[in-house]
């Protein structure tokens, strides 16, 4: 399994693996899970999510949206059996995202709600490439990474310093799905 070490810096790291998984999950997941476009508040105003989401975990709240306790489905469990297997982390939720195009898009965040671990997060890509980009709070650095097919992108302790993003774009049109493991206490 090829690694590449995308950022080290003491115990922050992001771990890019370009060919993690054997298979492509994207059919599977696009016409398995229980997709659903959320409305969020941002900014006092109403709008609905710039993507198609889905969760799987305990429940949880961010922006404006409550997901409610939901079981693995099959696939699900599957991927998260795969990842653990491989890294050895106990992650017990995920929220799955459905690009539909270069228009779907995430804005700038951090995934560092008070009952989430944010030690560790793993990012796994199935379908289109898009650039995921990353921005240091602090001082203003940036990273921009290609995540392809079949990828996965471990953010190691990157929640507290870093933010990240997936913005629109022209250029990268192809449907992605991408499913965020971690752990919530």
């Amino acid at each position: 399994m090829n690694k590449i070490v995308v950022y080290s810096n003491g115990p922050q790291q992001l771990l890019y693996y370009p060919d993690f998984f054997e298979r492509s999950y994207f059919e599977q997941l696009k016409n398995e899970l229980p997709w659903q476009q959320n409305e969020i508040r941002v900014f006092g105003k109403t709008h609905q999510e710039p993507r198609l989401t889905c969760w799987f975990g305990p429940a949880y709240k961010y922006s404006s949206i409550q997901w409610p306790k939901t079981a693995f489905s099959e696939l699900m469990n599957e991927i998260k059996i795969q990842l653990h297997h491989a890294v050895d982390f106990p992650f017990n939720a995920a929220l799955a995202n459905y690009y539909r195009s270069g228009d779907d898009s995430m804005g700038w965040h951090s995934d560092n709600e008070p009952e989430m671990d944010r030690s560790l997060i793993a990012s796994a890509t199935f379908g289109g490439t898009r650039t995921f980009r990353f921005r240091n709070k602090n001082t203003g650095a940036t990273i921009s990474l290609d995540l392809l097919d079949r990828s996965l992108l471990l953010m190691v302790n990157m929640q507290d310093e870093w933010q990240h993003a997936l913005p629109k774009s022209k250029k990268q049109k192809t449907p992605r799905i991408n499913l965020t493991f971690r752990r919530l206490q």
